[in-house]
């Protein structure tokens, strides 16, 4: 793929699992996000194929959404961090339904050349990863701030909101 055919839109990826109530939190949030901003971005729902995450953000501006466990971290707290350039704080959820970690995955991206060009992570901390499908509070608390921060930088590399007012 050339840079020409490179999607300019963001790429939004979720990560997580539906019925396993907090770490639904990506695709909850990726559901909201279509409706808010439709076209200004592309959706991706990924139930965790980390190895797939290779072929579909090489090259792309890349927006991605995991619930995580972190020790330290309070459920319900939003980090944010550039997925090239920051560390990743050692996740200590054994629980996850992915088969190898994020920050495994940018490794393998690294060395295979399949890197997005841009990665944004938004990880909210969870706590509860057992069956289920209902976000907890907290984590629905975060969801909204996401969202919040999403819309915004999708919207600023867009262009923002139009001028409807012409002199």
């Amino acid at each position: 793929m050339t840079n020409k055919e490179v999607p300019k839109r963001w790429l939004l990826i979720s990560l997580g699992n539906h019925f396993r109530s907090d770490d639904g939190v990506g695709p909850y949030l990726l559901h909201k996000l279509k409706a808010s901003i439709g076209d200004s971005a592309e959706f991706l729902e990924n139930g965790g194929d980390m190895v797939g995450l290779l072929g579909q953000w090489k090259g792309r501006r890349v927006c991605l959404v995991d619930a995580v466990r972190i020790e330290g971290q309070k459920p319900g707290n939003l980090i944010r961090v550039n997925g090239l350039e920051d560390s990743f704080a050692p996740s200590l959820c054994n629980t996850s339904s992915h088969g190898f970690s994020l920050a495994e995955a940018i490794g393998l991206g690294e060395t295979l050349q399949s890197l997005p060009r841009q990665l944004v992570v938004f990880a909210i901390c969870a706590e509860n990863f057992t069956c289920g499908n209902r976000l907890s509070a907290e984590v629905e608390k975060a969801a909204l701030l996401a969202e919040q921060q999403i819309t915004a930088l999708v919207k600023a590399d867009n262009g923002g909101q139009q001028c409807t007012n012409n002199p």
